[in-house]
């Protein structure tokens, strides 16, 4: 059957293609202001009211021209009905969907029009016709590296070798085709600082003397293996029916995957599915693993414990594109295209549809838990669009949310301001700067909140369990509820924007929608505000949280490590903390809601000091005679003395 009697047996059987379908006409003609004139194959409306624009093809080479007169079509309706894009739709009917599948699907990615694809089929008569609704492609959207990495320790350089024999093994089995392996090494004296701070934590953890002896040190070294070598793998981000293909040698694996996807969506669903996938069979060779993202291998590895990269191994896309710098790598594995959900680093030109188009969809991806910021960088982006469409911008956004655990490396690492979260864009007009976007946290009033509003977060948002807080860390201390948790603490994302003309300066910050003029200031500024402010609220995140991190992340409990302590003969005594204190001279919180305080020295000092319990175990120099007293709230509200008093037959403590 030829196009134009299809067309028309189509329109008396309209019905087939969507219920409520009116035809309106069959060939409408379209003046065009721009171009050829338009006739569309048949136009209807919906029963909604919206129009309809359906084009048909009837062979296959034709069906290649489809997309073009779609995007005719469109611009005509608009231009003759005085349309909106959200009162057009537009229907792609074909016989044939060979040819036309690759190009409708693209569209179908990128237009804001809705759009759907129908296949026809033409029974053996001629004269019934019935139709199913075609699903567009998978969009491609390039180059994606997962946010989730593998680390592979080895104890050799041969050994390494050998796992990245197996990682290639074990990802051709599985159909991994792009991907990446850093080959790094550990630098001089990693593996004693390695000991030194395992051995540290431990004694910590057991209430032993800090610093290590030297028989811990010697102990530690003949049980912990060296491994010196790595294998950081990071691989092209899959779909989730990828994911659970892989796992098809491995069929326990893959029953247990299977019922992810009931409990789960979104990113947490692929992040499981790639760690099953990746430890399905064949698995990788290895002496030691790690799980390994964005903020771990730029902070951690790179600047804190100084790895060194000695060779960038490509594999598929990665190895075939030679225009790829190993230096823009290495930036997409430290998160900086976006993906990571905690940064992005780009440089556009604003004239470029594409550099911007893409830029736009980055920060989605870059700011998933920011809407403030995410939404404050696109009006920018466009701002600076419209006001210096002839410039480039060079952005950097840096948002890890990390919620309280910001303030605490902020104000306790030596390169603190490399932890709290800033974006800048910059407009250049050639090497002369146009104007520069900044984001910034700060105070949200002029308030200072008090240290409870530290025990106030835990209790909110991690159920009372400091642990759940510190256990964090092990992936980088993320936190989905940043903007909430800051907001409970007096914080929020702002921004400014400096204009530059020649040698004057002007501040403007955005008012209500509006900018308005401001007074000078800097970046930081207003957070150093805020810190000063809070000085008591930080003191008390210092104090909590600063002896729970580091190489090894402590969640124990303070309260069950002191109940070990508790001496049934101190119990008996029936002495009491008269008058009690009130609140703990360390951290400063209040200690009406703790069931353990002590009276004690504090570490490394001759002063002593009312404690909680958390300081207690971290700060204190222990429970003993002489050295500290634990007392225990009783449920009349007195505290009593449970362990810490004099040995028996030495006389009575006077309190």
């Amino acid at each position: 059957m030829l196009e134009a009697p299809l067309r028309d047996l189509l329109a008396t059987q309209i019905a087939i293609l969507e219920d409520g379908l009116e035809v309106i006409e069959i060939e409408q003609y379209l003046p065009s202001t721009i171009g050829t004139r338009s006739f569309i194959d048949i136009l209807a409306r919906d029963k909604r009211g919206r129009w309809v624009l359906i084009e048909l093809k009837r062979s296959d080479a034709a069906a290649r021209d489809a997309i073009h007169e779609i995007h005719k079509y469109v611009e005509a309706v608009k231009s003759h009905l005085g349309a909106r894009d959200d009162e057009i739709r537009t229907l792609v009917v074909s016989t044939d969907w060979k040819e036309l599948l690759v190009p409708f699907s693209r569209f179908f990615h990128d237009t804001p029009i809705s759009i759907l694809g129908v296949k026809l089929t033409v029974d053996d008569a001629g004269g019934v016709l019935s139709a199913e609704n075609v699903e567009p492609l998978p969009f491609n959207a390039g180059r994606v590296l997962s946010p989730w990495h593998e680390i592979s320790l080895y104890s050799s350089h041969e050994r390494l070798l050998e796992g990245i024999a197996s990682y290639d093994f074990s990802c051709n089995a599985k159909g991994i085709k792009d991907y990446i392996m850093l080959e790094m090494v550990a630098p001089d004296g990693f593996y004693d600082r390695a000991v030194w701070a395992l051995v540290h934590n431990l004694n910590v953890n057991r209430e032993q003397p800090n610093p290590p002896s030297e028989a811990d040190l010697n102990k530690a070294r003949d049980e912990l293996e060296r491994l010196e070598h790595m294998i950081y793998f990071v691989p092209q981000l899959q779909t989730a029916e990828e994911y659970l293909d892989m796992m098809s040698a491995s069929p326990d694996l893959y029953e247990e995957a299977q019922g992810f996807f009931e409990q789960m969506e979104g990113d947490e669903l692929l992040n499981s599915l790639q760690g099953y996938a990746f430890d399905a069979d064949p698995r990788v060779d290895r002496d030691h693993f790690e799980i390994g993202y964005p903020a771990k291998f730029k902070g951690t590895l790179l600047e804190d414990e100084k790895w060194s990269i000695k060779h960038v191994h490509r594999r598929g896309a990665f190895a075939r594109n030679t225009v790829l710098t190993d230096d823009t790598i290495l930036g997409e594995i430290a998160g900086e295209a976006g993906t990571s959900g905690q940064g992005l680093k780009r440089s556009i030109l604003l004239s470029d549809r594409a550099e911007l188009s893409q830029l736009i969809k980055d920060l989605g991806e870059a700011l998933p838990n920011n809407p403030v910021w995410e939404s404050s960088l696109k009006a920018q982006l466009q701002e600076a669009k419209e006001e210096f469409p002839d410039c480039s911008a060079d952005i950097s956004v840096f948002a890890p949310s990390t919620g309280i655990i910001t303030l605490l490396f902020a104000t306790s690492k030596d390169d603190g301001v490399l932890y709290v979260p800033s974006y800048s864009l910059v407009v250049r007009n050639g090497d002369a700067i146009s104007r520069i976007y900044v984001g910034e946290l700060s105070g949200s009033d002029n308030d200072a909140r008090s240290p409870s509003t530290f025990l106030d977060i835990i209790n909110k948002y991690y159920g009372g369990d400091i642990g759940l807080l510190t256990m964090s860390m092990t992936w980088g201390g993320y936190e989905a509820r940043d903007i909430d948790i800051l907001d409970d603490l007096g914080l929020i994302y702002s921004s400014f924007r400096c204009d530059f003309s020649g040698d004057n300066r002007q501040i403007m910050r955005m008012v209500n929608g509006r900018w308005k003029a401001a007074n000078n200031t800097a970046p930081l500024a207003a957070f150093n505000g805020y810190l000063e402010r809070n000085s008591d609220l930080i003191r008390t995140i210092y104090y909590k949280l600063a002896p729970r991190t580091g190489p090894i992340c402590d969640g124990s409990s303070a309260d069950k490590m002191l109940a070990e302590l508790v001496d049934d003969e101190n119990v008996a005594r029936g002495k009491y903390y008269e008058g009690g204190p009130e609140q703990c001279d360390l951290c400063l919180i209040p200690l009406d809601h703790e069931t353990y305080a002590s009276d004690g020295r504090v570490d490394g000092k001759a002063a002593w000091a009312n404690m909680c319990a958390d300081c207690t175990v971290y700060h204190g120099a222990g429970i003993a005679w002489g050295t500290g007293q634990l007392y225990r709230k009783e449920p009349d509200g007195r505290w009593l003395q449970v362990a810490g008093g004099p040995p028996p037959g030495e006389g009575e403590d006077s309190l």
